[in-house]
């Protein structure tokens, strides 16, 4: 059996000094034969002239250096990519993230099956330097000791054929910050996978360092941005509304009727009480692996982030419903 040329498809914006960091560790990989595919979304950094002299440098490296006349979104760029590629097997890396030297390699790996479509790896996060960062800490974290429920965008190799159309354009958040996304670039992909019987796998070994910073602006954005972008994929593929902004909404419209009622009042404090503390344990401590000091400190603020999160959602749901466009951009 011949070994498949891999293709890495990176797309980047304003990040010069990052997606420096993230092809060097590309161009340490073990795994030939590689290809790289660069696609700049319109940067207005010194992105352009950091991509030219990495190439002059690495002339032995396969790269491939694209730019987007005009900013399009992470998705986009990556379809972009794909086509401009000519690999059997598709990887995909964010710009600020660092692969260890055997990444490539331990996904392939996970490919042991005909019917193992998309392998996914561990994304893992740097040292928090506030509450934002720790908040978010653990949010690509992966399951399983072989199959994976989910896949991670910055972290997952795919089979060529699976990914024609695969990866949502639709939902692209386009705005000229490159500190938060619309999130879930990838969910279309295993939406399709699962919908077509293919399995996704975990490759524990592939690693890589996801360098990324918020402020508390970033942060609240990324509530709104995550919302809207839940929206829309649930109204794309027909999905049931998210449980967890349903149980908020219903605790709210809960509280308005028990308003005349102290008993009831009271009922509902609990009820949210006991929300809140399901949360905590589900979201922070079991989906991202925090400790419980840890999920206690972040609780705060991501009582702030959900109900940002469910603002987005429900208003990106009313624009469904009263026949407004999805809003796709800003």
């Amino acid at each position: 059996m011949s070994t498949p040329v891999v293709s890495v498809v990176v797309p980047t914006f304003n990040r010069a000094d990052l997606v420096e960091r993230c092809l060097e560790a590309l161009a340490e990989q073990t795994y030939r034969p590689l290809e790289v595919v660069v696609v700049d979304d319109c940067s207005t950094d010194e992105t352009s002239r950091a991509l030219a002299e990495f190439a002059a440098a690495h002339a032995d490296m396969d790269l491939v250096l694209l730019r987007n006349e005009q900013q399009r979104g992470a998705n986009p760029s990556r379809n972009r990519g794909i086509d401009a590629s000519r690999g059997e097997l598709i990887a995909f890396e964010d710009d600020d993230c660092i692969a260890e030297p055997d990444w490539i390699e331990q996904l392939v790996a996970g490919f042991a099956s005909e019917k193992v479509g998309a392998v996914t790896g561990l994304v893992e996060d740097p040292t928090p330097r506030n509450v934002y960062d720790l908040a978010f800490r653990g949010t690509h974290r992966v399951y399983g000791k072989v199959h994976a429920t989910r896949l991670v965008a910055c972290n997952m190799c795919v089979r060529r054929g699976l990914l024609d159309g695969a990866l949502d354009e639709d939902r692209a958040e386009v705005s000229g910050d490159n500190t938060v996304s619309g999130r879930g670039d990838e969910e279309g992909l295993v939406i399709k996978l699962r919908r077509e019987g293919w399995e996704m796998r975990v490759a524990r070994g592939a690693r890589v360092l996801h360098v990324h910073y918020y402020t508390r602006s970033s942060f609240l954005r990324q509530a709104l941005r995550g919302g809207r972008s839940a929206a829309r994929l649930g109204l794309k593929y027909r999905l049931g509304l998210r449980p967890e902004l349903v149980c908020l909404a219903l605790g709210y419209l809960g509280s308005l009727v028990a308003l005349r009622f102290a008993w009831a009042w009271l009922f509902s404090l609990a009820c949210f009480a006991l929300f809140a503390g399901a949360t905590l344990v589900y979201n922070e401590i079991w989906r991202k692996g925090k400790t419980l000091a840890q999920a206690i400190r972040v609780a705060p603020v991501m009582t702030v982030y959900y109900h940002l999160r469910a603002f987005g959602y429900f208003r990106e749901y009313a624009r469904a419903l009263a026949g407004r466009p999805a809003r796709a951009r800003g």
